[in-house]
């Protein structure tokens, strides 16, 4: 069994070091059964095998924000995303920031805000993601104003979907 629960931002997670900022929230899940997944695996996990009804958000979202100049996810390559996360660097307007052997933390930079995720191994039974943002400009308050309903809703099932898929593969 699995809970997700709204959290404080462990004190020692990477993602300190990026503060302050406009908006943040941490998520964690307390698990019956222990986690014994990387960091890493969870972040692919969390970005790539999102419920069906996030994938549509996600798309709706992609046409949408055209109209207004930000940048889609048209034209990735799945391989490519897999590979920035577990080896660093950049892939579009994403960048990995920091890692060791507990958490991995992504930055999605774009003209109108950065969004900092981190996905944190917490003790053996519990995973947390954190969410920073800075907005760049107003129409990043805007944005943020408009997706915040969905936010909460997008990382807990992702999160829980990607900690079973993970240990379905396991098993």
């Amino acid at each position: 069994m699995m809970k997700v629960k709204k959290s404080e931002t462990p004190a020692d997670s990477l993602t300190v070091k990026y503060f302050p900022a406009d908006y943040k929230d941490s998520f964690r899940v307390i698990s019956s059964e222990n986690i014994s997944i990387a960091p890493d695996d969870l972040m692919v996990r969390f970005w790539t095998e999102m419920p069906g009804w996030v994938n549509v958000l996600f798309k709706l979202r992609n046409f949408l924000v055209r109209f207004v100049g930000l940048k889609g996810a048209e034209g990735d390559s799945l391989e490519e995303f897999k590979h920035c996360i577990r080896n660093g660097g950049k892939y579009h307007f994403i960048e990995m920031l920091a890692k060791d052997e507990r958490e991995t933390v992504m930055l999605m930079k774009d003209k109108h805000l950065d969004a900092y995720i981190s996905v944190r191994v917490g003790d053996s039974k519990s995973v947390y993601v954190n969410t920073l943002v800075k907005y760049n400009n107003r129409l990043g308050k805007v944005y943020f104003f408009v997706i915040r309903p969905f936010h909460g809703l997008v990382v807990r099932s992702s999160l829980k979907r990607a900690i079973k898929s993970a240990r379905s593969e396991m098993n």
